[in-house]
Order: structure tokens, then sequence, then C-alpha cells
């Protein structure tokens, strides 16, 4: 019981550092398309966005 509730864990984990990476790669490609030249608030604007999706789940 145990290890599957670890196994879980770290798929859940490995999930949502995937996502994140995703995130801030898609913030860095805003940034080079010239959609905003402040990566603080691309940073800000997708952490408030992952916020809200993992409330929401």
């Amino acid at each position: 019981m145990a290890a599957a509730l670890n196994e879980d864990y770290q798929r859940t984990l490995h999930e949502q550092k995937k996502e994140v990476h995703e995130l801030v790669m898609a913030g860095l490609e805003q940034i080079k398309e010239g959609k905003t030249k402040d990566f603080n608030t691309v940073c800000a604007r997708l952490e408030k966005k992952y916020r809200d999706e993992a409330t929401s789940n």
C-alpha cells in the first residue's frame, strides 16, 4: 500500500514538474516573440495561471 502511494506521489510530482517546465518554456517563447520584455511579469502570470489550475483540480 505504501509503495503504491509513493509511486502515485512520484508520478504526480513528475507531472507537475513537467507542467511547470512547459509553462516556463511558453513564457520564454513569449519573450522571444516580443509579447513581453519583463521575465518577472511572465513568471508571475504563469505562476498565477498554474496556481489557479491547481486549485480548480
